[in-house]
């Protein structure tokens, strides 16, 4: 039979190390060159307004902004978070512009609306509950969002929407 260790030395599955504070992230674009911060936000300033198509605006600002954090940060992990969230904000704006096309396309109505967030409160309310309870967050979010899931189809199926 072999031996084994406690669990105390044994080494970790996974090692993750602790991320950099924001604020030495923050110092890191304080710290850039002007010249280089001016001449890249007014780039993407300038692809945001200068192109019609969405998707070109996207990637070019996109683009020009990874670089200009990169060169910051000198971090590709930061500057693809910064990227993501430019990501992110632009889709937000493009639909909140084109939000009554984008009712019209989807079916959105009062009804699909109130569900919706009703789905994401509810989820949110029993991961609260499991976590007063014991129950670990990350693993507690995906067995809440399944619960959910399940009660909101079986009304669905149930009780079908009237149009």
């Amino acid at each position: 039979m072999a031996a084994s260790a406690s669990p105390e030395d044994s080494e970790p599955l996974f090692v993750l190390e602790p991320l950099p504070e924001l604020s030495s992230v923050i110092d890191s674009f304080a710290g850039a060159n002007p010249f280089l911060l001016v001449a890249g936000f007014g780039g993407i300033l300038y692809s945001l307004t200068k192109f019609s198509d969405p998707m070109t605006k996207l990637w070019t600002s996109s683009l020009t902004l990874m670089i200009i954090s990169y060169i910051a940060t000198d971090s590709m992990f930061y500057s693809m978070i910064f990227t993501s969230i430019h990501v992110l904000v632009f889709f937000l704006v493009w639909a909140a512009i084109i939000w009554d096309q984008l009712k019209v396309t989807l079916g959105m109505n009062r009804a699909r609306v109130l569900s919706i967030v009703s789905f994401v409160v509810f989820t949110w309310i029993l991961t609260v509950l499991g976590t007063a309870i014991g129950m670990p967050t990350s693993s507690g979010v995906v067995v809440c969002t399944c619960v959910t899931a399940y009660i909101w189809w079986t009304y669905y199926s149930l009780e079908p929407a009237r149009v």
